[in-house]
Parts: C-alpha cells; sequence; structure tokens
C-alpha cells in the first residue's frame, strides 16, 4: 500500500473547488471535511461500521457518529455541518473520498485524536482562516504554554480538582494536548503513587478542560477528538464512553458572550490559548468589544488585546495565564494603554519573544 501524502494547503483548495458549484463554497467545505472525519471514524473503529462508499453513507455514518454521545449530537445538525443542506453527485463524492484515502487524515494506533483532521479543516476553508483567524496551534508550542500555566495549577490543586479553558479553542490542537497532560499527569520530583486507573484518568481529564469558540462546526470537531482521545484511551468506541461525561466545548462569542456558564469569570486554575490577532472588521462589533474591554482596547486595536483580557478575568486569583500572541501591540499606538496601565498590574512571569524564529 502506497504511503499516504501529507496534508497540502493547495491540494485542499482544489478539492474545495471540484466539489463546489451550486451548493457553494460552504457546504463543498462541509462536505469534503464530512468525508474526512467518517474515514477517520471508520478507519479507527471509533464506530462499529465499516468505510462508507458513497455520500448517503457518508450521512449515515455521521448519524451515527451523532447518536454515539450527546456531545456529537452537532453532527446531525444542518446549521452545524451545511453538508445536510446540499448533494455530492458520485463523482464528487468519489473525488474526496481518493483524496483522503490518498493524503495522511488518520493517523496510526498510538495517536488517533484526529490531530490531522483539525489541520485539514484549516486548510480547506479559506473562510475561516481569514475572517475568524483560524490558525493551529503547532504542537510544541501547545506544550510549552501547557507547561507554563497547566503544569503548575496541576502542581497546585491536583490533577482531579484542576480547571483549565482555551476561550479561542478553533478545532482542539491545545485542548486535546491538555486532556492528554492532565489524564497522564506524574507529579515530578517525589513518589507520585499508582497512576489513576484509566477510566478514572479520563473522566477527570474531560472534567479538566473547558473550551469556546465562535465556530460551532470547530468546536463540534473539538469534541469529537477529545471523545476520540477518551476513546482510545478506554479501548472501546465512542459510542461506549460513558454518556453521562460531559465535554465541555461550547460554540459562542467568547469576548462579547454574557450567558455561556463556561465564560464564568474567577472560575479557572489555569488558560491558555493562541487567540487570533486581527483586527475587527465589522464596526459595531468592534465599538461593542471597545466598550467592554474599554481598559485594554484604543485605536485601531488588534483582538490580542481584549483576549489576553478575557483570559486574565477568567483565571481564578492566583491563576495561571498563557498566551501566544502577536507583539503588534510593543510596536503601535493602540498597545499604549495595555503596556503603561494594564500590565503592570499583573504578576507577568515570562515574556518569551520569537521574532525571527518562524514557527
Amino acid at each position: 500500500m502506497p504511503e499516504a501524502s501529507p496534508l497540502s494547503g493547495r491540494s485542499c483548495e482544489r478539492l474545495v473547488q471540484q466539489l463546489g458549484g451550486r451548493a457553494g463554497t460552504a457546504a463543498a467545505v462541509s462536505w469534503a471535511h464530512a468525508v474526512a472525519v467518517a474515514r477517520h471514524a471508520a478507519t479507527h473503529g471509533l464506530l462499529d461500521t465499516r468505510l462508507p462508499e458513497g455520500a448517503d453513507e457518508t450521512l449515515r455514518l455521521l448519524d451515527q457518529l451523532a447518536g454515539a454521545h450527546p456531545a456529537l449530537a452537532g453532527f446531525g445538525d444542518p446549521q452545524v455541518v451545511t453538508a445536510r443542506t446540499s448533494q455530492l453527485t458520485a463523482q464528487q463524492w468519489g473525488q474526496a473520498n481518493a483524496f483522503w484515502a490518498q493524503t495522511a487524515v488518520t493517523e496510526d494506533r498510538a495517536r488517533m485524536d484526529g490531530y490531522v483532521l483539525g489541520d485539514a479543516y484549516q486548510a480547506l476553508s479559506a473562510e475561516a482562516r481569514a475572517s475568524r483567524a483560524l490558525c493551529q496551534t503547532p504542537p510544541w508550542v501547545a506544550r510549552l504554554l501547557l507547561d507554563l500555566a497547566l503544569e503548575p495549577a496541576i502542581e497546585e490543586v491536583g490533577p482531579g480538582q484542576v480547571r483549565m479553558i482555551d476561550p479561542s479553542c478553533g478545532t482542539g490542537h491545545i485542548l486535546v494536548a491538555a486532556f492528554h497532560h492532565v489524564r497522564a499527569f506524574a507529579p515530578r520530583g517525589r513518589a507520585g503513587g499508582w497512576p489513576a486507573p484509566a477510566h478514572l484518568a479520563v473522566e477527570r481529564a474531560l472534567r479538566a478542560v473547558s473550551g469556546v469558540d465562535l465556530d460551532p462546526y470547530a468546536a463540534l470537531l473539538t469534541r469529537y477528538r477529545l471523545l476520540a482521545g477518551a476513546a482510545v484511551a478506554l479501548r472501546c468506541r465512542l459510542d461506549q464512553v460513558p454518556r453521562d461525561w460531559a465535554v465541555q466545548v461550547a460554540s459562542a462569542d467568547a469576548l462579547l458572550d454574557e450567558q455561556e456558564p463556561l465564560l464564568l469569570r474567577g472560575q479557572y486554575d489555569a488558560v491558555v490559548g493562541n487567540p487570533p490577532y486581527i483586527a475587527v472588521r465589522d464596526s459595531a462589533t468592534r465599538d461593542r468589544i471597545r466598550r467592554r474591554y474599554a481598559q485594554v482596547c484604543s485605536g485601531k486595536y488588534s483582538l490580542a488585546l481584549p483576549f489576553f483580557a478575557l483570559m486574565t478575568d477568567l483565571a481564578r486569583p492566583g491563576g495561571h495565564i498563557a498566551q501566544l500572541t502577536a507583539n503588534s501591540f510593543m510596536k503601535r499606538e493602540f498597545g499604549k494603554k495595555f503596556v503603561e496601565q494594564y500590565l503592570p498590574a499583573l504578576d507577568l512571569t515570562w515574556v518569551i519573544d520569537s521574532s525571527g524564529a518562524y514557527i
């Protein structure tokens, strides 16, 4: 069997063009990714099913996913999975299936938590990249952020009590890494006793991590990835993961939503994220954010600053925060208030400037 090709942004764009037409780009992106998710779930035995052999079977597999666990119900929602509002020809489905058969969208059994699925969504959706600045966090950066914030938080309160959130979680690269970090945590420098049984370790890890993203499909994919990680650790299918285990990932506007319980201020031991750095194009939204985060927003501000303020607010007193961000606030006028008035009130431990290091 030939070795699968690595994921390529250009090849993903060509696939979306092939699947487009009357249905439009959004539906083409949704179909392309739906075929990838279906192959991932079937290939890794996450459902009791075989690889789908057509568009209708792909949708039936998504129905199976939607019923496998309450956290995956979104796979049955046409407002979340817009592929459900359009049809593919047999030729188009064949093109999508052949593309993923030749592309490394599935992982080996040592890593079956859908990492490549996250990258695939970014590569497929130009709209998500442009309007929501969807950009996956490199694995080593995610590990660094978690070492700086989640690790000391676990040391303080223990893996069974720690609570962590990524308020701009995208497709879940940081959250999935955090899940595994909590699940496999072992105290440093002292005898840690016996490791927790797999069932308890997985349950505590799911309970520990939370996430929010503006994109409902990205949030759904994060929930799928977390449950895939749980199923692999438990050596079971997705429908065998206890249905009362909540997967705490919501779709909401983290900066402006006042109803989402996951965004209640002051409740997290660790807040970790790689939020968007773009400026807001819509003037009404830009003004609402400016009013709500007046302590950091001035001039033509970048979203990095209100997200920093949000992340600070989400942390409990003495909590730990780690953010990958742009350094534009250090060079431009809009960052003056943030640097001179906001930052001095915080206990700032690390500023790691990676200028010139292409990550």
